[in-house]
């Protein structure tokens, strides 16, 4: 039985790597061996570092013409050293990242980042705050989309373990011949990938976290004296996962705004500031304030900028209903006004343009004098 579905899984990995439409997905897998019987050897590692790995179909109509394009791509590429200056493209900045997306008129005049902050307003208040706006779910649409991909059953077929342990670049090199050996593909010309699907032009699309692409990039680098595009990697395409983005922007929210001060002995200066990140943590987790300022782990701290943002989003609409109706003083009077659908959409398109940092208003704060900069606030529009 093991056997029959050992080869039935082989057989559907050949299949699929054969068509070049599948994208390949590694991550390392650590495993503690312990005995169940203690044995006199108390130095022996039990720990056993392997790589996991799987086959993702290319769907969306993608074709393996639209997949040949490694040469093209190493005549651009830093890392080619036949490569001409004029040729490889100029590194990409943040301030790229503002544009990928043109701006177009809207009837609220707020740019599309502004009307997605005034639906996140709109959600906690509906989601978080008194029962009466819950009579607006249905009224609250999903975000605005842009580029939308469309919805699609995805196929995957997991590849063998792997007893590789993938912390250095050679164990990549390792890790990624095996992958493409279990998926069928190589180079012909190689004298031990007889039977193989030539990659040829094509390019494969690897799936990684950060450390993984630094690696892929490094062997890359170090390979590209190679004489064949196989040896030298070229057609390897890495593509970073959204949630090791999103890993790596929470890790920049914590050394931004509470490892430092911790460095500094600063915890107690910290939570006395009540508009900082700390001092909404110690309101909201006040037995974790220790494990968050050493060593929170990913979760942690995902669930913390999450909340500390519902909160503060909730108390803007405090502020901004007692400002519109000086008797308003919780969230729970704004609702005993009953206030309409209108009235809110108003209130948190003038809420995002107040509460929260756009590109052109926090360049004019940041650059202001010294004398006259609210350094509290600008952390908190962020």
């Amino acid at each position: 039985m093991v056997q029959s579905l050992s080869k039935e899984s082989s057989t559907e990995m050949v299949k699929l790597g054969r068509t070049l439409l599948a994208s390949y997905a590694y991550d390392n897998v650590d495993i503690d061996l312990k005995h169940a019987t203690p044995t006199g050897d108390a130095l022996e590692d039990t720990l056993v570092h392997l790589t996991s790995g799987t086959m993702i179909r290319l769907d969306h109509g993608v074709t393996p013409n639209m997949l040949a394009c490694s040469e093209f791509l190493w005549r651009k590429c830093k890392h080619n050293p036949d490569a001409l200056p004029e040729d490889i493209p100029r590194g990409t900045s943040y301030l790229d990242l503002l544009d990928i997306y043109p701006e177009d008129e809207h009837v609220s005049g707020l740019t599309r980042r502004q009307r997605f902050g005034a639906w996140a307003f709109l959600r906690d208040l509906i989601a978080h705050g008194p029962p009466y706006f819950q009579q607006f779910r249905r009224r609250l649409a999903y975000p605005e989309t842009m580029d939308a991909i469309p919805v699609k059953r995805s196929r995957q077929v997991p590849c063998r373990m792997m007893n590789i342990n993938p912390s250095t670049t050679i164990n990549n090199v390792s890790v990624l011949e095996d992958l493409f050996r279990q998926g069928g593909v190589g180079d012909t010309s190689e004298t031990n990938q007889l039977g193989a699907v030539n990659v040829g032009d094509h390019v494969i699309l690897v799936h990684g976290d950060l450390l993984t692409g630094e690696r892929i990039q490094s062997l890359q680098e170090s390979r590209s004296e190679e004489s064949t595009p196989w040896r030298c990697f070229q057609f390897v395409v890495y593509v970073m996962g959204l949630f090791h983005l999103k890993m790596a922007c929470a890790d920049a929210v914590w050394r931004m705004f509470i490892q430092p001060s911790k460095a500094k002995g600063m915890q107690g200066v910290k939570r006395e500031s009540i508009n900082s990140l700390m001092s909404h943590v110690s309101i909201i987790r006040p037995k974790e304030t220790l494990k968050i300022e050493t060593k929170p782990g990913f979760r942690r701290v995902h669930e913390i900028i999450e909340h500390v943002g519902i909160v503060s989003r909730l108390d803007c609409w405090r502020l901004e209903a007692t400002r519109r109706a000086g008797r308003v003083l919780t969230l729970e009077d704004f609702a005993r006004s009953e206030p309409q659908w209108e009235d809110l959409e108003a209130m948190a398109n003038q809420l995002v343009q107040e509460q929260v940092a756009s590109f052109e208003t926090f360049s004019n704060l940041r650059t202001s004098p010294t004398g006259i900069r609210d350094c509290e606030r600008e952390n908190l529009l962020l």
